[in-house]
């Protein structure tokens, strides 16, 4: 570790660094992250994976408050080259394995007689939750035990109360209001929020499919769409079409032969296009993180079918969404009964678009702001 400049460089600790996979948890964190580097005047991104090439990698001023008055660093934490520090570093951590790196730098400062300096942890999940019992499960969980070092900052109510029940007593603790993603928040305002009808032939099924990870309940809702489809005639089961989304896999055809095509991770663009021709949405999610998705569904006047999980409960935050007590096959066969009548007299209809109420229509970064959160800075 190299002595102190004097001058306090906050360091940002992301997966990556590439743009066109900047979705989600990426784009939320470096949204998140903005607002507090109007408290540094050294910024530097690092990234848990190789760097990519420049053309690939997104605008690192994008996401600096007053970008021209800062220095903009960025570099790898990847290989066995180690990272160079300095005690004036302080992290701002994104997801579990990102707190390693902070870690390790607060082993180096109690190597040389420094006090360890607290870090921001933007929890975007229960990510234990992820995994089976084992070393990631244990490492994940392990992360939030930095009782006194961890400002910790929740993207929901529902995540921050899930925390409350598992009596993590972490030093700060805020909440930042969920926000529409910021392309199709900009979608929205282009069509002046008037969704035009959906009157085509078939009814468009749209549905969040992740095969691999199992928190999105892939099997779960492919037993619940052949439940559906195989109470259904011939002929009706030819008035729908049906994509899943979100991870590629091979094009599926169920015991009642219907289709269901896969179109794997979608650009925003193309999302957003499915969504305004969408009828029907599915996304489950076990976790007591909300899920955008369901949220962007409703916003788009989809007919949304998710879950509950512990505190989270979003039926209430939109007249479309339909939450499950659980993400039973038998219950989202039933929906979908409810869902295919619904979308059948809506077809035609012109709706306004409704933002659900447990997203804030001010962008990530405005509502960082509004909690006023102080800055970290090294304890001397």
């Amino acid at each position: 570790m190299r002595k102190g400049t004097g001058q306090t460089r906050l360091n940002i600790i992301l997966p990556h660094f590439l743009s066109k996979w900047a979705f989600g948890g990426v784009i939320s964190a470096l949204q998140v992250s903005k607002s507090l580097t109007v408290h540094y005047d050294s910024i530097r991104f690092l990234s848990l994976n190789p760097m990519a090439s420049p053309e690939e990698m997104f605008d690192f001023k994008d996401f600096v408050e007053n970008p021209s008055e800062k220095i903009i660093q960025w570099d790898t934490v990847y290989g066995s080259e180690p990272l160079e520090t300095t005690p004036d570093d302080v992290f701002f951590c994104s997801y579990w394995m990102s707190t390693m790196v902070w870690e390790e730098h607060a082993r180096l400062m109690e190597l040389d007689g420094n006090s360890k300096t607290p870090f921001y942890y933007f929890i975007q999940d229960y990510e234990p939750g992820f995994y089976p019992f084992g070393y990631r499960f244990a490492m994940s969980q392990a992360s939030y035990r930095h009782h006194e070092y961890i400002w910790a900052l929740f993207n929901s109510h529902s995540l921050a109360q899930w925390f409350d029940s598992q009596s993590y007593p972490f030093a700060q603790r805020h909440v930042v209001v969920p926000s529409l993603n910021q392309y199709l928040r900009k979608r929205l305002d282009t069509i002046g929020w008037r969704l035009e009808n959906k009157n085509s032939e078939k009814i468009l099924i749209f549905f969040y499919g992740r095969p691999e990870q199992p928190r999105n309940c892939f099997g779960a809702i492919l037993e619940g769409l052949d439940i559906f489809f195989n109470e259904l005639t011939p002929d009706e089961r030819s008035q729908f079409y049906i994509i899943s989304a979100g991870q590629e896999h091979e094009d599926i055809i169920l015991s009642s032969g219907v289709l269901i095509k896969s179109m794997g991770k979608l650009s925003m663009d193309k999302y957003a296009s499915y969504l305004e021709f969408s009828h029907i949405g599915i996304s489950f999610m076990v976790s007591p993180h909300p899920s955008y998705p369901p949220l962007e569904m409703a916003s788009f006047g989809l007919y949304t079918i998710t879950n509950d999980f512990g505190p989270k409960n979003i039926s209430a935050s939109h007249p479309n969404i339909k939450a499950l007590p659980s993400p039973s096959p038998a219950l989202l066969a039933a929906e979908l009964h409810k869902a295919a009548r619904w979308a059948s007299k809506r077809k035609s209809a012109v709706q306004k678009a409704v933002l659900p109420s447990c997203l804030s229509p001010l962008a990530w970064e405005e509502n960082v702001r509004t909690l006023d959160i102080a800055p970290i800075y090294p304890v001397k």
